[in-house]
């Protein structure tokens, strides 16, 4: 078909047990290609789907039936392996982090630019209906001016099967999970953050890179926000979100929580590594952490669980997210945005059900095959990565730290 977009993935680790199958289900994406160093996910992605697979990133981007190529390679390979595919005239789509530093996004978007390619980054939250209808009724003018956006996320992300060395790169929750709701906040927003003050700590479990943080963030139009995240597994929004929400269910945090407290000592590393290695795609578990799990990852009481059945149907929760303008006030709900206003309380229902990993592959289609205006490019992605580095900055310097890489919201729009 002309009018399907061939796909190459790089990368086949954990994420690509969750991005692969999602991915597969759209009628106008053909995984056509892969690359990773495992024989075992090669094997498996070539008897799947059909496709031509090699042992490294760079013969993938030779290759000359990929019209893009999803890089979901590790953080501090980003810069590289997303210039390697664009000097091979594919579009790309980068997993968040875009980098780990200003100078290398700016490489990959003066790439990009300079060869007329597609530079996406993703994936966050902001591309999920519930946030894209916020911003909607944001822009709408229904409820006046937004002048203020809080956000609080407490999930278990510092007590999963994750090892040290892997959250040393992304300090921790920061650069690994900040990147999530700072899009929220920055699309909501309008895009031009003016400046960021936080704190980013480890106190939680001083052994492991930082796990949580708290930032005051100010627009420069003068609407402000604050976001607050914690992975240490105590409290769990989903108790505020209907229990909706990443594989959340009540008692998860308990459960991972146990789960690694019974992983103590020197060899604390080792058999965290095993264990993320048996979520990567190809190998026994790796349906992931959190659904079915490998016979490991249950011998320590983490991918016992199933997601919810009273999940289906409803919306997906990123924490929770509270939105306040001059005339109104507004939340998600399990199926629309409940809006605060003047004695009343209503609900716009949300019948777009296109989240995630489907919502990226489907913007970064829309721009390749039909020339649509992409949102979150990588212009969008280094400003949002800006954000996180200030935090990290100002918590380091104790002060506020002023933005200079901004960029305003390209409304999206879609037409699959």
């Amino acid at each position: 078909m002309a009018d399907v977009m061939r796909l190459g993935f790089a990368g086949l680790g954990e994420a690509a047990t969750l991005v692969v199958p999602e991915v597969a289900q759209l009628p106008y994406v053909e995984l056509t290609a892969a690359a990773d160093m495992r024989q075992a996910a090669r094997e498996r992605f070539a008897q799947e789907y059909e496709a031509a697979v090699f042992p490294t990133v760079e013969e993938l981007c030779a290759y000359p039936h990929v019209d893009a190529i999803y890089i979901a390679t590790p953080h501090e390979l980003h810069a590289q392996h997303v210039i390697t595919a664009l000097e091979h005239d594919k579009h790309v789509i980068v997993e968040k982090p875009m980098a780990l530093t200003i100078d290398d996004c700016e490489r990959m978007n003066e790439t990009a630019e300079k060869r007329g390619l597609k530079l996406m980054c993703g994936h966050t939250k902001s591309f999920d209906p519930p946030i894209r209808k916020m911003r909607e009724i944001i822009t709408s003018g229904q409820l006046g001016k937004l002048w203020m956006v809080n956000t609080w996320n407490y999930n278990d992300f510092l007590v999963r099967p994750y090892p040290d060395r892997e959250l040393i790169v992304s300090r921790g929750v920061v650069l690994n999970q900040g990147p999530h709701q700072v899009d929220i906040i920055r699309l909501l927003g309008g895009g031009m953050v003016r400046s960021v003050r936080a704190i980013t700590t480890n106190r939680g479990d001083p052994t492991r890179p930082e796990g949580a943080f708290g930032c005051f963030m100010e627009f420069e139009d003068g609407a402000f926000a604050t976001l607050i995240f914690t992975g240490y597994g105590y409290f769990d929004t989903g108790e505020l979100t209907w229990w909706l929400g990443e594989a959340t269910y009540p008692g998860r945090n308990q459960d991972s929580r146990k789960a690694f407290n019974k992983i103590r000592g020197s060899e604390r590393e080792r058999i965290l590594q095993e264990l993320k290695n048996d979520t990567r795609y190809g190998e026994p578990g790796s349906k992931a952490y959190g659904h079915e799990g490998s016979d490991k990852l249950r011998q320590y009481g983490w991918g016992e669980h199933r997601d919810p059945s009273w999940a289906a149907g409803h919306q997906r929760f990123y924490g929770l997210t509270v939105a306040s303008c001059e005339k109104g006030e507004m939340r998600q709900s399990q199926d629309g945005i409940l809006i605060y206003g003047d004695g009343e309380v209503t609900e716009v229902p949300i019948t777009d059900k296109v989240f995630g990993r489907q919502a990226e592959i489907t913007e970064l289609y829309e721009a390749v095959m039909h020339g649509q205006p992409m949102f979150h490019d990588g212009r969008w992605g280094e400003a949002t990565l800006e954000v996180c580095l200030g935090m990290l900055q100002s918590s380091a310097e104790r002060r506020e730290i002023m933005m200079a890489h901004q960029v305003p919201v390209k409304e999206p729009s879609r037409r699959v």
